[in-house]
């Protein structure tokens, strides 16, 4: 049996450090201690010789291997729940759904544009008495918007937030090079010729951290910028003109280049995916549409950023 193998109150604790990203917030979330927390992880690492996160600062990092692996358990633990919970009234969802609500949703443009093409098609086909209306909040923001109930679903970066405040992954974002079609880089794309030719860097409300740099760091590199700005759209639109470098999130990246003539490239480096969550507040937990919403994104999120 599995469990005589391993403990599977493990991975509540590797979920809760991942959500969290702090020990001392996941023990306050799960009501254990410290030391019991890091004793679960430290069982965990032993069993993946993996260490699974590092300290950067204040947060605990997850590892490439925990971050491929944290899709499998979310999921896995979510079903697992669902088992306690009764069998959901298909008649009462349908007849909330008919009622008209404005869900209220915090999402930085390049989420918007990768999620909303396939939610609205579907909600305006199946069900028209939703509606959406979505904008840009900071990190900071996340969690007294929620509480305030002035957003009831924000999807973003992973950020430290209070147990009132729940999340779970929904995707990862990937990088990808974005230059001119043929630019003399993609002849030979190596980290000197990458260092050597200027940068756009785009630069997000509320995110003080940049995994770009962070990366080529360990190469003991750094990038020209000549470019700092605050969306995706206008760096690709300048990048496409002239030898300016852009690295950016590889599922955006490919829907513009359906509309821009440029080239979309692996990076010669590796950069760490960018865990993307979804937040909303416990009092929303057990709200059908927002639950129905939820899981909707999930699917979406599953499906174009894999």
């Amino acid at each position: 049996m599995i469990h005589s193998k391993i403990d599977l109150n493990l991975f509540i604790v590797l979920q809760a450090v991942y959500q969290q990203g702090s020990i001392t917030r996941a023990a306050a979330q799960l009501h254990l201690t410290q030391p019991a927390v890091s004793h679960a992880l430290s069982r965990l690492r032993s069993k993946y010789n993996d260490p699974l996160f590092v300290r950067f600062g204040r947060k605990m990092v997850a590892s490439e291997f925990c971050q491929q692996m944290m899709p499998s358990i979310d999921k896995s633990l979510a079903e697992l729940y669902n088992t306690l919970n009764p069998e959901p009234n298909i008649d009462g969802l349908n007849d909330v759904l008919n009622q008209p609500r404005i869900m209220r949703l915090g999402l930085r443009d390049i989420l918007e544009s990768i999620f909303f093409p396939p939610l609205l098609s579907d909600i305006v086909k199946n069900s028209p008495n939703i509606g959406i209306d979505s904008h840009q909040v900071t990190l900071a923001e996340i969690e007294p918007l929620l509480t305030e109930q002035h957003v009831d679903l924000v999807i973003d970066m992973l950020t430290p937030t209070s147990k009132r405040i729940k999340s779970q992954l929904i995707c990862d974002e990937h990088f990808s090079l974005i230059c001119r079609q043929n630019h003399p880089i993609l002849a030979e794309l190596n980290v000197e010729n990458y260092q050597h030719y200027s940068h756009g860097v785009v630069s997000l409300k509320g995110s003080t951290i940049d995994t770009v740099d962070m990366a080529l760091a360990k190469y003991g590199v750094s990038r020209n910028v000549v470019l700092r700005c605050e969306h995706y759209i206008a760096a690709a639109s300048v990048a496409c003109q002239c030898d300016m470098l852009l690295t950016m999130p590889n599922a955006y990246a490919r829907m513009l280049q359906q509309k821009l003539p440029i080239a979309v490239s692996p990076l010669p480096f590796e950069v760490p995916p960018i865990p993307v969550h979804m937040y909303w507040h416990e009092q929303a937990e057990q709200d059908p549409v927002n639950n129905w919403l939820r899981q909707k994104l999930l699917t979406i999120g599953h499906q174009l950023l894999p």
